[in-house]
């Protein structure tokens, strides 16, 4: 895929985001609304911070404002909680640590232009999609190890049991999977349980 054609699908993806906007009801608002109903967004408003975010909210766009900055946000420990863009007035350590705390890969300065919203709401699309994609890779990698630790102690128990080598206790766990119609962890897990219950 071109990097055109990437920014196409960014751009269409954008679109069908549905995004909440926390920030006050002022002017920044008003311009940053404004510039999301010409990019073509669905959003919907809300201030002050909520506990729960409406279901469906796919990003937010959340002004780091002195009221925000008291109030904790379950929602952002959540592990799939939605990425964060902060919508920033005054560059300080309090306002820094507020803006590293919702791991956002952007920000908009206040007051609020036209200009750069477009390109904070696709960068925050494109990096946020990646880091889902890194942490299911690390997930998948976590769970194998996982697989092949238990596959492992089945293969040892059989060993010790049947004195057989190891190549011949993991194809016996093998055929079994392929008679059961099984995944081979899960057979595994089914010879460790025998093997406890018989107290070997």
């Amino acid at each position: 895929m071109t990097r055109i054609n990437e920014s196409q699908v960014i751009f269409k993806d954008i679109r069908l985001l549905q995004l909440l906007v926390i920030h006050p009801d002022d002017a920044d608002r008003e311009e940053l609304t404004a510039q999301l109903s010409r990019i073509g967004c669905s959003f919907s408003c809300t201030w002050p911070a909520l506990d729960t975010l409406p279901q469906g909210t796919d990003m937010v766009l959340m002004s780091v404002h002195p009221d925000t900055l008291s109030q904790p946000c379950s929602w952002l420990e959540r592990p799939n909680a939605p990425p964060v863009i902060p919508i920033v007035a005054f560059e300080n350590p309090i306002t820094l640590a507020a803006v590293l705390h919702l791991n956002a890969f952007t920000t908009i300065a206040s007051p609020v232009r036209p200009a750069g919203v477009l390109t904070a709401l696709a960068l925050t699309l494109h990096q946020s999609k990646q880091r889902r994609s890194r942490e299911h890779y690390i997930q998948r990698l976590e769970q194998k190890a996982a697989h092949q630790q238990v596959i492992h102690k089945a293969t040892r128990a059989l060993m010790d049991a049947r004195r057989l080598r190891e190549d011949e206790a993991y194809e016996v766990l093998r055929e079994r999977a392929m008679l059961q119609r099984e995944p081979i962890e899960s057979v595994a897990r089914q010879v460790l349980k025998a093997t406890e219950a018989l107290g070997m």
